[in-house]
């Protein structure tokens, strides 16, 4: 699996899940793109049906933004959700090695009741796609919501967390393909 950092900064706009986006920029296969931006999901691009239907705004000043694409045949929602998990707890882990104490809901992680990420899951014909967002700064997120930041716990160089997640991530995808090639099926 691929894992690069982009250098500049990228609005996210939820355009980023379609398919082949990593590819769009020369990067082929599997793959963990991050960057930092903005992020303001247009109702368009929303998948989370729950959220557009109530008219959620999904937005924020500056976030890491993961988007990982996973090519399988047929590519999988189940297995979609399954891949976002594992990204979220690798967060959780990396962020815990800093000392930095969060909880999990389901795919959320939250400091002291604070939203820190947003982040969803879909499948298409071939690829597997999640994006995960990581709040930076609490500006400019929806003022309905209470939200938690990087930089308000002590979280100044955005880019080696992101490396760090990005790194263990890899590592446990790997590890699991490793495990898949050696297992005999019963």
């Amino acid at each position: 699996m691929n894992s690069i950092i982009l250098p500049n900064a990228i609005k996210y706009d939820g355009s980023q899940i379609a398919p082949l986006w990593a590819y769009s920029m020369g990067i082929k296969g599997d793959s963990i793109v991050i960057f930092h931006g903005p992020m303001d999901v247009t109702f368009e691009n929303m998948k989370d049906f729950e959220d557009e239907t109530a008219g959620k705004t999904i937005k924020g000043n500056d976030l890491i933004h993961f988007i990982v694409e996973r090519f399988d045949s047929p590519a999988s929602m189940r297995l979609a959700y399954y891949m976002q998990r594992l990204l979220i707890v690798n967060i959780r882990d990396v962020l815990g090695k800093h000392g930095i104490k969060t909880t999990r809901n389901g795919d959320d992680l939250f400091v002291d009741n604070g939203k820190l990420t947003v982040s969803i899951a879909s499948a298409g014909v071939t690829s597997e796609k999640i994006h995960c967002g990581i709040n930076i700064t609490t500006q400019g997120t929806p003022h309905d919501i209470r939200t938690a930041a990087l930089t308000d716990i002590g979280i100044k160089d955005w880019k080696a967390v992101a490396k760090d997640i990005a790194d263990n991530f890899v590592r446990e995808i790997e590890d699991i393909e490793g495990d898949i090639v050696k297992t005999k099926s019963l």
